[in-house]
């Protein structure tokens, strides 16, 4: 099998990561940015974040859509069980904790080995790479072979295998690869450098090899949720697809509104294991090489103690056991589909292939996962399920997400050329996604964008496809229902090239630039420009602008992401440049307030007033009728993007602000709501010191 450009790929690898002692080298977490799937990934082998539920604006762990709040993983690891020299061995990178990763703790028995080395395939982004497989590369080691962490001995953890271990994800933000990433693990027998003379004779042979993906899959939006400790966990729903390799969650009985039913999924792609395709998909290929063929599959255990099939494994001997047994799944499928809500938690899952007969000394082993995510379609996106009784996960909600699995083997497998040769990770690609720039103005977005996916090459046919643009805006108050991007976007318009039986053939006329335009503070030509009017103040909407190829081969017509270049805009008024004469008036609106308005979120901290006719520095008060204050606002139209908490849970960093206009929480400085009656503001101009004042009233 080969990887696109592998040799210098590794020797780069090598030669940048840094060699540190342990001591020396930090915990790191980085999370996946390029994609729609934000998920984390860290040094010492653990993924996602465990603590997201308690710190919904700390890092994401496996949030899709990226942004939207809905999360679906709190920790994963890879298990790797073996016999060692006789004794029956697990090493792992994570268990069931409800705290996730801390220094020295039981069963977290992995060790950073290197930082984080970031690589990327696209030529515009700061880390391009010719090495680079994905548009992002994130790539670390970590080893099981350290007992102790400076002075923190790792409890439980006295025989290690000296298993040394390369990790890279692979992350692409193609429309049909922005709900997934693959991790490819390179993990190597190096028992004969760290115990032995370096020479393989001196290492330890692993036998009945078998690798496992730890997870604590579960679907809730930490955003809306109320629930905490184990009702938060309880509702998930869990089930197997046999002929993907793929476990998945989804939610099946919580209350949160709003709501967006997704599903999240760890599936075993395949191993390489002495030149074979090491996975029941490739059994014939396996049962050549006198190899028998390894078994895929899941087990379940609950969050506690459980009971019959569901006991927690605690030690290795445990853990070895459910890597090696068959979890009777189909028999529990019932119990499985109807989450944890008997449970003080919810059934934590193990995907697991093997056993791989010996690992010998120096030999290496790789295996690819995939971890998948979906939204169900549209129809029932918001739908609530019946309490503790899952109909939600049909046989039609499930569609998208086994179009997603499928993605990931058609990325993973890429293609075989005549010789048999198979080189993974080539697939048909759509155009570049094109550079996207939005201008407000009262009441419209101007878009504009660049030229260069028109000179894309597609992999495979290695021409230039290039067929159109198409520009998407979202659906108003789509923020407050689940969030913009897990809603369908609305395509407002579309072009492309005249003259062939692809498209409408409108051609280009209506946006294309005689010349290309640059701003002061970018230097990239646009060669596009498009209005859109009847924007809303104090809405948020979010555009991306998508090319598309023609399509040839067999291959249907691929469009590049619509979230890769999304921008999220709030249009109201632009910077008050003449606020010193007094002829535009600051205001406030809604006015009078009435809680809710129509764009807050469903808590008293989720609110939203806004000013407007702002200079570009202005000092906001607001103060009761008897002059108390109830609030200082800074005002800088320069970086404003939006600081209350709404914009946290209801919005992303990739906004743009009129400039004129600040909202407020209606939060006061002692973090208290506001009581209905009529209340005063005053704005004053921090550059010419000019102040305007008024007033807006509050309604409960």
């Amino acid at each position: 099998m080969k990887h696109r450009l592998p040799t210098l790929y590794i020797l780069i690898f090598a030669f940048l990561l840094p060699t540190l002692t342990q001591a020396q080298i930090p915990f790191e977490r980085r999370v996946v940015d390029v994609s729609n799937l934000g998920i984390a990934f860290t040094n010492y082998g653990t993924i996602g974040t465990p603590n997201v539920r308690n710190n919904p604006s700390g890092p994401e762990s496996m949030q899709y859509p990226s942004g939207s709040g809905t999360e679906h993983l709190f920790e994963a690891g890879i298990w790797i069980g073996a016999i060692y020299d006789g004794a029956t061995t697990v090493s792992s990178s994570a268990i069931t904790d409800g705290a996730g990763y801390a220094l020295g703790k039981a069963g977290f028995e992995f060790t950073a080995d290197a930082g984080f080395l970031e690589i990327s395939s696209l030529p515009n982004s700061p880390f391009f790479s010719p090495q680079a497989i994905s548009h992002q590369d994130l790539i670390t080691e970590f080893t099981d072979r350290n007992t102790i962490i400076g002075n923190t001995p790792i409890s439980a953890h006295e025989q290690p295998i000296y298993a040394d271990v390369r990790m890279t994800s692979y992350n692409w933000n193609f429309g049909f690869s922005e709900a997934l990433t693959i991790v490819k693990y390179d993990i190597t027998n190096n028992s004969h450098i760290h115990i032995g003379d370096g020479n393989p004779e001196s290492g330890v042979t692993w036998e009945q090899v078998y690798f496992g993906v730890y997870s604590d899959l579960v679907v809730r939006n930490i955003n809306t949720t109320l629930e905490t400790g184990g009702a938060f966990f309880n509702k998930g729903g869990t089930q197997y697809i046999d002929s993907l390799a793929a476990l998945y969650v989804f939610d099946a009985g919580s209350n949160d509104l709003p709501r967006t039913n997704t599903y999240g999924a760890t599936v075993i792609l395949g191993s390489e294991y002495r030149g074979v395709e090491f996975h029941p998909r490739y059994a014939d290929q396996v049962e050549a090489v006198g190899l028998d063929v390894p078994r895929v599959g899941p087990s379940y255990w609950s969050f506690s103690a459980g009971l019959g099939d569901f006991v927690r494994p605690n030690d290795d001997l445990q853990r070895y056991q459910r890597l090696e047994e068959v979890f009777p799944y189909q028999q529990n499928a019932l119990t499985l589909r109807d989450g944890g809500r008997n449970e003080d938690g919810n059934f934590i899952q193990l995907n697991k292939i093997g056993p791989y007969p010996t690992v010998e000394p120096g030999e290496t082993v790789t295996i690819y996962i995939a971890f998948v995510a979906s939204l169900m379609p549209e129809q029932n996106r918001n739908q609530l399920p019946i309490q503790f009784n899952p109909t939600i996960d049909t046989d039609f909600n499930r569609q998208p997400l086994i179009e997603n699995i499928d993605w990931a083997y058609r990325i993973f497998e890429g293609q075989v050329d005549e010789d048999g040769q198979r080189t993974r990770f080539l697939v048909p690609e759509p155009p570049a996604v094109p550079q996207l720039r939005v201008e407000l103005e009262a009441g419209r977005a101007v878009l504009y964008w660049d030229q260069e996916s028109e000179f894309s090459v597609d992999p495979i046919s290695g021409e230039m496809d290039f067929e159109g643009y198409r520009v998407y805006r979202s659906q108003l108050g789509a923020d407050l229902a689940g969030g913009i991007t897990a809603s369908v976007p609305q395509l407002i318009r579309e072009w492309d090239i005249p003259g062939n039986d692809v498209g409408f053939n409108t051609g280009f006329d209506e946006v294309r630039l005689v010349e290309p335009i640059t701003f002061p503070d970018d230097d990239t030509e646009y060669w596009y420009r498009f209005e859109v009017d009847g924007l809303l103040s104090g809405w948020q909407y979010e555009f991306s602008v998508t090319a598309f190829d023609r399509g040839d081969d067999g291959v249907e017509s691929l469009e590049s992401s619509r979230t890769a270049n999304a921008v999220r805009v709030f249009p109201g008024t632009p910077v008050n440049e003449d606020f010193e004469s007094g002829d535009l008036k600051v205001g406030v609106y809604p006015n009078p307030y009435r809680v809710n308005a129509a764009w807050d979120g469903g808590t008293p901290f989720t609110r939203k007033l806004n000013f407007y006719n702002l200079p570009a520095r202005a000092e906001i008060r607001i103060y009761t009728l008897a002059g108390e204050t109830v609030a200082n606002l800074s005002h800088d139209a320069s970086t404003y993007i939006g600081s209350t908490r709404w914009f946290n849970d209801f919005s992303d960093n990739n906004r743009i602000q009129s400039g004129g206009e600040h909202s407020w929480d209606l939060l006061s400085e002692a973090n208290q709501n506001l009581a209905t009656g009529l209340y005063l503001f005053s704005v004053k101009d921090l550059d010419s010191g000019a102040i305007q004042t008024g007033k807006f009233a509050v309604i409960k």
